[in-house]
């Protein structure tokens, strides 16, 4: 299972790629991270722009493989966490996602618009 992602945050930075190489959807070490960061996100814990990457990640291997349509998958991203769960300017630094994901010999990409909602001083999205 290889995932890229390219990364999109604010107008005057370069985009940027990621990527996660795992044997497979149950590798250990891959669920171990994930667990990690799901125990700092229970524990109140902010999470850094890494960690934010790999659980939203998982979040869509996970879709994937439960054939949710990309609809579906792009509004439950984008509801999976707050800007108060993650670290400052996590949520400005990723504007757009783009996700290729690729499992044993099936590709799927999907683009994420503003994963992460940023609320304005008056509180709006």
């Amino acid at each position: 299972m290889r995932i890229t992602i390219t990364i999109k945050g604010e107008p005057d930075v370069l985009p940027y790629t990621k990527r996660f190489q795992f044997q497979k959807p149950d590798d250990e070490v891959f669920i171990a991270s994930c667990e990690k960061i799901k125990n700092m996100l229970d524990a109140q814990q902010k999470i850094n722009i890494n960690d934010t990457l790999l659980l939203l990640s998982a979040l869509i291997v996970s879709s994937i493989i439960d054939g949710k349509d990309r609809s579906i998958i792009r509004k439950e991203i984008s509801s999976s966490l707050s800007a108060e769960q993650v670290m400052i300017g996590v949520p400005e630094m990723l504007h757009m996602l783009d996700f290729e994901v690729i499992l044993g010999d099936r590709r799927f990409m999907i683009a994420i618009s503003r994963p992460i909602p940023i609320r304005n001083s008056a509180g709006q999205v």
